[in-house]
């Protein structure tokens, strides 16, 4: 994807730079303040999942290498575990290990506190000394933090409890919200829309989430929300999508074609 705004950025050290590493591509938004309308989208695809074509993706791309005056960067790591964010960092890193004992990859700690939670996740060795002489030792957060520090603000000030779910091609992020609580957080591969319907309703009822009165949002591909609508609204009243934040059109007019998660990563300061 080329970037969607060809603004030329002429003092990067009043520029933001926010990153999302995925397993096929890394996507990216940068943008200012004190520009108007400033939103530059980016995307570089990897020729595969390791570190070297990380590397050598980042390197290949001028813009991500300025000396902006932040960097933010989102990891999709598969192996995480949420824990009370009393919880110190030391047993965070004790406790991901015993979960996930066949990978020996970075431990990083990202703190959700409007949930009261940690994610504590493992990205690829080596992934965090990169990132750290890449950026300058940039935060590093886990990719679901975004939308459960957004759907947490979502699903304030009432008793309704609500499931979330963000969209795209081949997976579908879950936040679940019940009384209040963050009851779920977590992705699910699916090969088609009846499979993400399936994987929905069942947590539905694995949480306890009423039919009639309990809200089910859903974000992301278009298409994806079009075809599972229907079949959703058979099982759950309120099948609604998401309402997409106004502060995040103070950035840029393009805002919505932007990834969901950076844009919600924009708007946590």
């Amino acid at each position: 994807m080329e970037a969607k705004n060809k603004l030329d950025i002429q003092h990067p050290e009043a520029w933001e730079l926010l990153v999302a590493i995925g397993e096929k591509q890394v996507d990216y938004i940068l943008y200012t303040p004190s520009v108007a309308n400033s939103l530059i989208i980016g995307q570089v695809k990897l020729t595969d999942g390791s570190l070297e074509a990380l590397e050598d993706a980042i390197y290949n791309t001028p813009e991500l290498l300025n000396e902006y005056h932040r960097v933010r960067v989102l990891v999709h790591a598969r192996h995480f575990v949420l824990l009370p964010i009393e919880t110190s960092d030391d047993d965070c890193a004790s406790l991901v290990r015993e979960a996930f004992p066949d990978d020996d990859g970075d431990t990083a700690v990202c703190p959700m506190p409007q949930n009261g939670v940690k994610s504590v996740f493992l990205m690829p060795r080596g992934m965090q000394a990169f990132l750290g002489r890449t950026f300058n030792y940039p935060a590093v957060y886990h990719y679901l933090m975004p939308l459960c520090e957004y759907f947490k603000g979502q699903n304030r000030g009432n008793d309704i409890s609500r499931m979330f779910l963000h969209l795209n091609a081949v997976s579908m992020d879950m936040v679940v919200y019940r009384d209040g609580a963050l009851m779920c957080a977590n992705s699910y591969p699916f090969a088609n829309a009846d499979d993400a319907v399936y994987f929905a309703l069942n947590a539905w009822t694995t949480y306890g989430l009423d039919q009639l009165t309990d809200e089910l949002q859903l974000a992301g591909d278009g298409d994806l929300r079009a075809a599972m609508t229907p079949a959703l609204r058979k099982f759950v009243k309120f099948v609604m999508p998401v309402v997409y934040p106004a502060a995040a059109m103070r950035l840029g007019r393009n805002a919505m074609q932007a990834p969901l998660d950076l844009i919600l990563l924009a708007l946590c300061e």
